[in-house]
Parts: structure tokens; sequence; C-alpha cells
């Protein structure tokens, strides 16, 4: 007989068991090497930018902007900007790869949103082994990861600790993507699963700026140049903000440390930001108009690398009036 598919409840439940049960060992080699976080501080003023970002509408409830500048360094950024309860929004992540090794099947991020039918895609997870252009070699997930309500990794390593949560809010006939930042995620077991509940996606990373406030850490990945991806959300917690800087291309963008990237981050408009894997694996692809995928960001290497795992959202195309000049 055909396999039911699970209710959204059972899926739930079993991410909850199996965050319990599943045990994983550290990988020793990651894409990226994470920082130590610092005390926190209030976001200070980027050095890059003084104008507001010029946003345009590519999708409904999807934004996009670059901000680019030769001062006091050459650096590049693409944000998107998303509209978290946009009609016809949906969410999708990098799912298991079930009882393959390891966790996921890695991809390019443009292969992740052509075979989803996405409109927009960034990378997210550290992950191991890294770095090729092996499509489909197997990879560990560095952190938790939950996708479509299933767990992909658990939240067994250390170093990054700090999950950028999704899950829905209804009110009335009313949907919003819900999107918050966890602190530190506790090893889940029965006194520390409440925060879990209504969660549909997750991704682990390092935050970098909490409520405002800097907690870029002190170490050389915090404190040297590097390419950067980026996820964010403003303070009411109604717009979502994924954002690249590009880096180690001296003659278009040398990158950011984690506070300038904090502080890029407050400068569009989050409140909270996470810090995913960046360096080589930093892609943001979109769909154009045409339906053919496109490249946002200059990836470091030259390529696009296969990485763990992505992110990206389906979006309705805009409305006549939206594409027309003012």
């Amino acid at each position: 007989m055909p396999k039911r598919a699970p209710t959204p409840t059972q899926a739930l439940f079993a991410v909850l068991v199996a965050l319990q049960l599943t045990a994983c060992t550290t990988p020793t080699n990651t894409a990226e090497t994470p920082a130590q976080s610092e005390q926190g501080q209030a976001a200070s003023a980027q050095p890059f930018f003084t104008s507001e970002p010029r946003w345009r509408p590519i999708f409904q409830g999807i934004e996009h902007a670059e901000l680019a500048t030769d001062t006091p360094r050459a650096l590049v950024v693409q944000m998107l900007r998303i509209d978290t309860s946009a009609d016809g929004l949906e969410l999708f992540a990098t799912p298991g790869n079930g009882d393959k090794p390891l966790e996921t099947d890695g991809q390019t991020t443009r292969a992740f949103l052509e075979e989803n039918e996405l409109s927009v895609a960034i990378n997210t997870h550290f992950f191991d082994p890294c770095c090729n252009r092996l499509p489909g070699e197997a990879k560990d997930l560095i952190g938790l990861s939950i996708a479509q309500e299933r767990l992909v990794s658990p939240n067994a390593d250390q170093s990054q600790r700090d999950v950028m949560v999704f899950g829905s809010d209804f009110v009335g006939d009313e949907h919003s993507l819900n999107a918050r930042l966890h602190l530190d995620a506790p090893d889940v077991n029965t006194d520390s699963i409440d925060w879990l509940l209504g969660v549909s996606h997750a991704i682990a990373g390092h935050a970098i700026l909490i409520g405002g406030e800097t907690h870029a850490g002190s170490d050389a990945f915090a404190t040297n140049h590097h390419p950067r991806t980026l996820v964010g959300v403003s303070g009411d917690q109604n717009t979502l903000y994924l954002v690249t800087i590009d880096g180690r291309q001296p003659a278009f963008s040398m990158g950011a440390s984690l506070a300038e990237a904090a502080a890029i981050m407050h400068h569009v408009g989050a409140s909270d930001a996470l810090n995913v894997d960046g360096g080589g694996s930093t892609t943001m692809v979109l769909r154009d108009p045409d339906g053919a995928s496109q490249l946002l960001n200059s990836p470091s290497g030259g390529f696009e690398r296969v990485v763990g795992s992505n992110l990206g959202f389906r979006a309705l195309p805009l409305q006549p009036e939206a594409t027309r000049a003012p």
C-alpha cells in the first residue's frame, strides 16, 4: 500500500521525539570557523553606507536592493526584504536525505531554487565535508535544522547554538510567517521542548545582532573580512531580511567583519540577525520574470559552491501596477 503522508501534528511530534533521541558527532571540518561571542554593545554606525537602500519589488511581498561602495574599501551587499504577512508566501528549506549517509544531499543554491520552483533562495548552515563542486555529495549540517516540520539535524554542536525559528501565525483568516531568534538553543528534553512548539523551520548559526546590539565575537573569524550570509528580522517580526556580503575579491568587494555585518543589518532594518555559512558558500539567487534563475551576488571562489543546506521562498508574481514606473 502507498505510504500516507503524516499530518502536520504527527510530523511535529516526530521532530520533538527525534530531537530527544538523535545524537551526532561534531564534524572536524566546516566551511567556516564559527565565532566566539562577546558582550553586547549598541550596533555602531557602519562605515560604508549613509543612504537608505532603494528597494524594488520583485515578487508580492519581496523586495530587492543593492548597496555598493569603494570607501573605506570595496564592498557589495545584496538584500532581500520580505513581508512576512504577504499573500501566497511559502517558506522551504533543504530536506533531510532519509536513509542515505549523513543528513542532506549537497547542491548549489541555484539548483535548490530551480528544483523546488522557488522565487528567491540563499545558502544557510555550516556543513561538512567542505568544499567541492560535486552535486549530491552527502553533507552533515552544523547545528539545528528543521525543514517542513521534520528534523534534519539536531542541535548537538556547541558552536552553532543560536537558531532562527519559523512558524505560522493565524489571526482569523489572516496568515503570517512568524520568525524569531532563539539564543543558545537548549539540548531538547522533556523540560525544554516548549520553545519548539509551532516551529516549522529552523536554521542555526551565530547571533550577531540582538535587539539592536552587536554580539559579533572577537576571534579571527569574527574580525577578519569575509563574505557573509545573514538572516535578520525586524523588531516587530513583520519583516525578514536575507543578506549577502561579497568578499575576497579586491577589485569588487573585500568582505566584512561580523561587527560590520551586524551594523549593516541594523542599517537595513533588522533588530536581530544570524550569521550563517559564508566564505565561498555565500550565495543569493532569484527567479527572473522570464522564469530563469539569476545569481545576484558574486561567489568568492568564482563558482557556486555545492552546500549542505539552503532556504528559499515561493511568492506570487507582481501585480501589473507594481511593475509600472512611477
